[in-house]
């Protein structure tokens, strides 16, 4: 049975695809900051390895990828979806407003390859998923450090791919190509319409197609649009 590690794993994102991994036969790796949603995820998938872990910290990003090698397996893949978003204007934002976009992240990313990869490695093959955005390629306003530091997940992760894909892993970037559908979406925006906007059922099973690809159909980038 292929184990899956997902950060961010009680989120709008991560919550479905640890629904859509589990169904298809995976044992779960669940990795959250929240603990009351730690705690949802245990009591909703008793048989995995759920950890609490602040993945802006490297000692805990390592804590919890050990524990999972120990209590579990090695992760076969690793979804890095844990992250955040937030606006301001360009020349409004401030140091602080700088590091929190960083930190969740390009730093949460950065710790979770850390300290997963040297257990991911012990497998002759393995894969590392990250979400990057269509603002890393393209900018948008109001949103320059969030895209800054999508920008950042994105070269990381295709530095990430030149050095390891040689040595069995394979890497990869997601990039929901609009809105997603979220709770948290159609509260900020109640005029608009979500069936144009990109299911997060949608996301979760092309991360699923993409960890179970193999070398000689590999997908490097993933681009997942809504209909319209």
């Amino acid at each position: 049975m292929p184990t899956v590690a997902i950060t961010g794993a009680a989120g709008a994102i991560g919550s479905v695809t640890a629904r859509v991994f589990a169904d298809a036969g995976w044992q779960l790796g669940l990795f959250d900051y929240d603990a009351d949603a730690v705690d949802d995820l245990r009591a909703d998938y008793p048989d995995a390895y759920v950890a609490q872990a602040d993945l802006t910290n490297i000692d805990a990003a390592r804590t919890a990828f050990d524990g999972m090698a120990e209590q579990h397996e090695a992760p076969h893949a690793v979804l890095a979806i844990a992250g955040g978003f937030a606006m301001q204007a360009a020349t409004e934002a401030t140091d602080a407003d700088y590091a929190h976009m960083m930190d969740l992240n390009m730093r949460t990313l950065f710790n979770t390859a850390r300290a997963a990869l040297p257990h991911m490695q012990s497998h002759s093959e393995s894969f590392l998923l990250g979400v990057s955005a269509p603002a890393a390629e393209d900018g948008a306003a109001n949103t320059g450090l969030y895209a800054a530091s999508k920008a950042a997940v994105a070269a990381y992760l295709k530095s990430l791919h030149a050095e390891l894909h040689g040595e069995g892993v394979r890497v990869s970037t997601l990039y929901p190509m609009g809105v997603v559908d979220t709770p948290a979406n159609r509260e900020a925006m109640p005029d608009s319409d979500p069936s144009t906007w990109v299911a997060p059922q949608e996301l979760a099973e092309t991360m699923l197609h993409a960890a179970t690809r193999t070398a000689r159909g590999h997908i490097q980038a993933l681009k997942v649009y809504a209909a319209t």
